[in-house]
């Protein structure tokens, strides 16, 4: 497992069993596996959820986006919560059995207000331009750079993010990247998160930590 971290976050296109399937066989690759199913009554999703587990799936493994109960009610290993959210201590009273509270971040005033609130992590872009974003203008490597080096927590870059980008943005100060369709929509979905492992894998955090200092000198 990489030093790094590796979420897949769901796309909501695919059938619940299409999903489970790629899920069942990445799962072990990977950091966590989001189910971010918007267009879906809750109802479905949470026994889309237990479709996951039966087929599986460790709930360590799963992070759901939203519905703070439903992460606690099955156990899951993260619970994912928009910008727009409440604070978190309020939600953390209704979801105390998860492991990890994430937030999604488009500045780094956001950031660091959640890190004060008790996050575990934000998820922070669009770095790169991606096709789900089109027409807004990516935030880019330096805006990343500028809010990891504002928080002590995780920073999860998403966007456009390719396995030949990864180096650049796990650079900018990023822990880990999250993937969306990159992974779902592949013709090999495990081939190409090992390939997303490799690159991963391959930058030590010794590294990046003596490029930052030499960029200082």
């Amino acid at each position: 497992m990489s030093r790094y971290e590796l979420h897949v976050i769901s796309n909501g296109k695919l059938a619940w069993k299409d999903l489970a399937a790629v899920a069942a066989r990445i799962h072990p690759y990977v950091t966590a596996i989001h189910i971010r199913e918007k267009t879906k009554p809750m109802d479905e999703i949470f026994i889309g959820i237990q479709d996951l587990l039966e087929k599986g799936v460790p709930a360590r493994s799963l992070y759901i986006n939203g519905f703070p109960w439903m992460a606690d009610a099955a156990g899951l290993g993260g619970l994912h919560l928009p910008e727009s959210s409440p604070q978190l201590l309020m939600i953390r009273e209704s979801s105390q059995s998860v492991q990890r509270t994430g937030v999604s971040v488009h500045s780094m005033e956001e950031a660091v207000k959640r890190e004060s609130e008790g996050a575990d992590y934000v998820l922070y872009g669009h770095i790169f331009a991606t096709k789900s974003k089109l027409g807004v203008p990516p935030r880019g490597l330096e805006q990343l750079r500028k809010v990891a080096g504002q928080v002590a927590i995780p920073v999860i870059a998403i966007g456009g993010i390719t396995p030949e980008k990864v180096r650049p943005v796990l650079e900018a100060g990023a822990a880990g990247i999250a993937v969306m369709s990159g992974i779902w929509e592949a013709a090999d979905p495990v081939e190409t998160v090992k390939a997303y492992i490799r690159e991963l894998q391959s930058v030590q955090p010794e590294e990046i930590r003596g490029e930052r200092y030499e960029a200082y000198e």
